[in-house]
């Protein structure tokens, strides 16, 4: 239901919807150039949680077109925990991360907060967000 969010919100929630898709494409690539779990340099948690994401970064892409309250929330959640496990990734755990993916996914990041704290305080969004 697009028009739970102002008109201005629209083009904004195409874009997020467009670079989560691409996203998922990336994984889709991953999963058939290596297979089931194709991230082999690194922890069965961390390569779970990567696939995980080919199916997480689909489905928010596409509910920030049809339930924008829904996708933008969990468009917020998935950037949230995978900059979060990127940069324990790359930090902690010394795994060589892609430096521009990484940098991408903080700005990815960065818009959603600003997206979704514009949309609360005008009142367009649910307690839940």
């Amino acid at each position: 239901m697009a028009s739970a969010l102002p008109r201005l919100h629209r083009p904004v929630l195409i874009v997020f919807s467009i670079c989560l898709a691409a996203a998922c494409a990336v994984h889709v690539k991953d999963l058939w150039q290596h297979g089931w779990l194709p991230y082999h340099f690194a922890p069965l948690p961390l390569n779970a949680y990567w696939t995980s994401l080919t199916f997480f970064d689909a489905i928010a892409a596409v509910l920030l077109l049809w339930r924008p309250r829904t996708g933008l929330a969990l468009a917020l959640l998935i950037i949230t925990s995978d900059v979060a496990i990127n940069l324990f990734a790359r930090f902690y755990l010394r795994l060589h991360l892609r430096p521009l993916a990484l940098t991408l996914q903080l700005l990815f990041l960065a818009a959603v907060v600003a997206v979704t704290l514009y949309a609360r305080r005008m009142g367009a969004a649910t307690q839940t967000i």
